[in-house]
């Protein structure tokens, strides 16, 4: 059974556009993705309203990524991979390069974490595996949260973001590639969005851990 951690913002929640109620889980993409790899998979998703990578929100506690990640980990292990996906809310207190900064704060303490929180149980017992994803974009229309958050901000993710896995020896994916948040709110996606992200998410799972099997079995043959 490989399993999986969804760490992340209100799309990862499944806030609703508009409403703020939440999505079902069978709509919510960690929930799609479970469904779509299916059995020798378990898909736990961690996703928290207004989540930061590593900054404070002065009104809401709890919101600090980095924070809360140790949390998660250490409750939820041991885990074979874990999704990152987490910037957006950043833009209320930096630039697109602040958020990058921020994610790749997250990526080492990930690639860390079986010294950072040691214990009985590792937190990756086979080696960290991260998928760093850069946020979807957010549209025109969406209601200012701060200096930064815009929709040119937010087109600087991906490049930042795919520097960051690539300077970190992690796996990346663009979510702007293939979802969109709401036409008429701005920042939340709709559950085609939570559908496309899924699909794009379980392909790219499939990819890592068949890589994974073919070092794996590299090794044992040079053995």
């Amino acid at each position: 059974m490989k399993t999986i951690l969804c760490y992340g913002d209100s799309n990862t929640w499944g806030f609703v556009p508009g409403s703020g109620a939440r999505y079902p889980k069978e709509v919510r993409w960690p929930g799609r993705l479970a469904a779509l790899l299916g059995t020798g998979f378990r898909v736990e998703e961690n996703g928290l309203n207004g989540r930061t990578t590593v900054y404070d929100d002065p009104d809401l506690p709890c919101r600090n990524g980095k924070a809360g990640l140790g949390y998660a980990l250490c409750a939820g292990k041991p885990f074979d991979l874990v999704i990152l996906m987490l910037g957006t809310n950043d833009l209320k207190y930096t630039d697109a390069s602040g958020a990058a900064r921020g994610a790749a704060e997250l990526v080492a303490l990930l690639q860390e974490a079986n010294l950072r929180f040691p214990g009985a149980t590792a937190v990756f017992p086979h080696g960290p595996r991260v998928l760093l994803v850069s946020p979807v974009t957010i549209r025109e229309n969406a209601v200012p949260e701060g200096p930064f958050f815009t929709h040119d901000e937010s087109l600087r993710f991906a490049g930042l973001y795919e520097a960051v896995a690539q300077a970190s020896g992690v796996h990346f994916l663009d979510a702007a590639r293939y979802a969109q948040p709401s036409p008429e709110e701005g920042t939340h996606l709709l559950p085609e969005g939570h559908a496309a992200l899924a699909r794009a998410v379980a392909e790219q799972v499939r990819t890592i851990f068949a890589q994974a099997e073919i070092e794996s079995k590299t090794r044992r043959t040079a053995l």
